[in-house]
């Protein structure tokens, strides 16, 4: 796989260095050695052992460091690596800088990588690793512009030749692949394997898919001496080859076998996300295999599971499943990337059932977890929509000028919508100077006859004498707008309302003669696209389905860019970023400063405390500190995370006393913080559990006193009494210990049900009762576990099924 040859080049640059140095110690050159025989797990050990001596040298220290980082780096296990070789890196060490990306790309955390290799462009393995980061990214364009240069001041370096020729099939251009391919002159196996990657993705490009899904095929004939990027590239490839031949309903077959068994590949999310597409394709897509994934196993692919289920239930409109899967990932999955689109999608699921306070919430949770101004101002944009669609207009309003505001990008729509939300409001004072900087700051805009026409339906529908003079301005200034006949036929709906008979037989006469036209066809489609946007019940499917019209039927029109960027925009949040790709050659992204000072100081923490490394977590509790002086919305959830970093920095009882603090606060903290902190503070209490009894004695009294709250939530009292039992399993206690497990079995049905807590509480007691050879109390959890309609209640009937049979026990 790709994580064991960046380890194998790492060490070889490693063992250069080294040799300059002289004598070494025993262990580090046994350590050395261990992980050349591919025993890491010795490895780490010894090297742990040798860092805890004070008599090694600064540069013997070093080493041992940098070692240690690549053992756990073939171990698999990258949290560990990232800790070991953060503080070298922090300190500017260049080779420590360039393993850390090898680990953030060998996890397929390449927005971590992306930047760690082009601060370290100087270095070959960093630009190739900063190409590969980007073609991950779905950056192609960019990627070809890194790789190019490099590949023609190397010309010597087949992979890197071999690794452009396939960003341009990528890109379409098929004559430049060739040319590369060409000049390729293959020095290795790894490298003949690579060039016949590349001439079968060719040979699709060619429209050849019988040849290139046999090249593909062959490939993969031997997974495991592959490395990761090529056996996944080589998976899709077969899947594309696949849909040419036979269509979509085959397609998914590689990829779930991919996923199935490389569940640490670093190109897991990227087979994910094209699996997802062959789902939208085929008529009868089944939940079963990422169900099953999500329940069990790797947590990143649980992850990556959860949400694609939950996608798929949306598309099919099953919402109240939709709802279930997404507040598993929510309670599973608290700091994932994918955070904030999981909140976007349960304000859609919200939003379909028309429990519009319930999307607000999911839209503020998502702008919590926002990642950059671009996505705020979108969440902002969706959340003046709700309320648009509750006729609250002036919230509405607000929220579509602050997005105006934070991303320009989003501004033009943004100052429309605020536009048709002063207009629901009749407020045509306000109207006038949303339309005012419409018109300076967009002039070219045809969305300002539009708002034109729309002031003058509005009053007519609101029986406004001054609609007449509205509409006719439309058509005098606007006579060759597409909506002309639209403003013809309200003027003589108005004209028939005032009794005037003859001036609405003339209106309508001029309605019916006016000729078809080429361009106001072109403007009207785009319109269509804007307007389907614009509305309070927007779907993207129409949005896309417009634009793709439009594409298709306006080839040469002047508008196609704007089109393009509208249709890449709805592409990149719906997560489809090959079709975005398609569509845009970039995403305008610009970071413009917040006007709410609270808010982004809350936001800027969250931001720092991502980063991970001392210094940003610093930053990120002093931005944090800012928000509690400020006294606003935010001061709790601010001393949240401030819990959150001293708990993440092993600090459990400066974690525990800021859980205090919010529980302490008065007015009380709402259910949800209140919630969190009680079972936060539980956590940091069994921690320091581990080392004194009487701690975890208080984290039983915590999760007591959380399941006991007269609001408490099924999902919060069963994760509190699960974590009771797991601290009186600490204390030894386990007769109690499995008592409560059984609480949580025996308290979840119907309303009160929700599942993650109740199988882990089951499951858990299950364990305990194996491990005490008492099988029928094991089969008595297991059957009571079946018995409800569950996500996992298939597999506790499994589970009877095969103690009973191994151990002989049918009554």
């Amino acid at each position: 796989m790709a994580v064991r040859i960046l380890r194998l080049g790492f060490l070889t640059a490693l063992l250069l260095a080294t040799d300059a140095i002289g004598v070494e110690p025993a262990a580090l050159i046994e350590a050395r050695r261990a992980l050349d025989e591919s025993i890491p797990q010795v490895a780490i050990e010894k090297l742990r052992t040798l860092l805890d001596s004070p008599a090694i040298t600064a540069e013997q220290r070093r080493d041992a460091t940098l070692l240690l980082g690549d053992a756990f780096l073939a171990a698999d296990q990258s949290a560990a690596a990232i800790a070991a070789l953060r503080p070298l890196a922090d300190q500017g060490d260049v080779e420590a800088r360039l393993l850390l990306g090898h680990v953030f790309a060998g996890s397929g955390r390449w927005e971590e990588a992306l930047p760690i290799y082009r601060d370290l462009a100087g270095l070959p393995a960093a630009r190739l690793g900063e190409a590969e980061s980007l073609q991950a990214l779905g950056r192609t364009a960019e990627a070809v512009k890194v790789l190019a240069p490099y590949a023609r001041e190397n010309p010597q370096n087949i992979a890197a030749r071999l690794r452009l020729a396939n960003l341009y099939v990528e890109s379409r251009d098929a004559a430049k692949a060739q040319a590369e391919l060409a000049a390729a002159k293959p020095v290795s196996q790894r490298d003949v394997e690579w060039k016949s990657y590349v001439q079968a993705r060719l040979l699709l490009l060619e429209e050849r898919p019988a040849e290139a899904l046999a090249a593909f095929e062959d490939l993969v004939r031997e997974p495991e001496q592959l490395p990761d990027s090529l056996l996944a590239a080589a998976t899709l490839g077969n899947a594309e080859a696949r849909i040419a031949l036979r269509g979509y309903e085959d397609a998914d077959t590689p990829l779930e076998d991919f996923i199935g068994r490389y569940a640490e590949s670093a190109h897991l999310e990227l087979v994910f996300r094209r699996l997802d597409q062959i789902y939208t394709r085929q008529k009868n897509a089944g939940e079963s295999e990422l169900n099953r994934w999500a329940r069990k196993g790797q947590a990143r692919r649980a992850a990556l599971a959860r949400y694609y289920v939950a996608r798929m239930q949306m598309r099919e409109k099953k919402y109240d499943k939709a709802a279930e899967s997404l507040a598993a990932f929510v309670s599973n999955h608290a700091s994932h990337p994918l955070l904030p689109y999981v909140h976007l999608m349960q304000a859609d699921v919200a939003v379909e059932r028309r429990a519009f306070p319930e999307a607000v919430r999911a839209l503020e949770a998502a702008m919590r977890r926002a990642r950059d101004d671009e996505q705020r101002a979108e969440i902002e944009l969706r959340t003046g929509l709700v309320h648009y669609q509750q006729r609250e207009f002036l919230l509405a309003a607000n929220f579509f000028h602050s997005a105006g505001k934070r991303a320009a990008g989003l501004r033009e729509q943004a100052t429309v919508d605020a536009a048709l939300a002063a207009l629901g409001q009749r407020n045509y004072d306000r109207f006038r100077e949303d339309y005012r900087e419409l018109a300076a700051k967009f002039p070219e805009s045809v969305m300002r006859s539009e708002l034109i026409l729309e002031q003058g339906l509005t009053q007519a529908r609101a029986g406004d004498p001054g609609a007449v003079a509205t509409v006719e301005n439309f058509l005098t200034k606007f006579p060759a707008h597409p909506r002309i006949p639209e403003g013809r036929l309200a003027l003589a709906e108005l004209a028939y309302t005032a009794g005037d008979g003859q001036a609405a037989a003339r209106h309508l006469r001029v309605v019916n003669e006016l000729p078809p036209s080429a361009a106001t066809a072109d403007h009207a489609d785009y319109l269509a696209i804007f307007l389907a946007d614009a509305k309070p019940d927007r779907k993207d499917e129409e949005v896309l389905k417009l634009g793709e019209q439009f594409l298709r039927t306006h080839r040469a029109s002047a508008l196609v860019p704007e089109v393009r960027m509208k249709l890449g925009q709805i592409y990149f949040h719906r997560d489809d970023f090959a079709n975005a790709e398609t569509q845009l050659a970039s995403l305008a992204r610009e970071t413009p400063a917040s006007p709410y000072a609270e808010t982004a100081l809350y936001l800027a923490g969250e931001s720092a405390m991502r980063q991970i490394n001392p210094a940003a977590v610093d930053r990120a509790l002093a931005l944090f500190d800012e928000v509690v002086k400020r006294g606003g919305i935010f001061k709790l959830h601010a001393r949240q995370q401030q819990a959150i970093i001293q708990g993440r920095l092993g600090k459990e009882t400066e974690a525990a006393t800021l859980y205090d603090v919010i529980l302490a606060a008065q007015p009380p903290a709402e259910p949800e913080l209140r919630f969190a902190a009680l079972s936060g503070k539980g956590d940091n209490l069994l921690v320091l559990g581990r080392k004194d009894a009487a701690q975890s004695e208080a984290a039983v009294a915590v999760f007591t006193q959380l399941a006991a709250q007269p609001d408490v939530t099924p999902s919060w009292r069963n994760q509190a009494l699960y974590k009771k039992a797991k601290a009186l399993e600490q204390l030894r206690r386990v007769p109690e210990a499995l008592t409560v497990y059984y609480e949580v079995l025996d308290r979840s049905a119907g309303a009160e049900r929700e599942y993650f807590w109740y199988y882990k509480a089951g499951f858990d007691a299950a364990r305990i009762f194996e491990q005490q050879a008492q099988w029928k109390s094991a089969i008595g959890i297991y059957e009571k576990m079946a018995k409800v309609d569950g996500p996992r209640s298939a597999e506790a009937a499994a589970r009877v099924k095969q103690l009973r049979l191994e151990k002989f026990i049918w009554e």
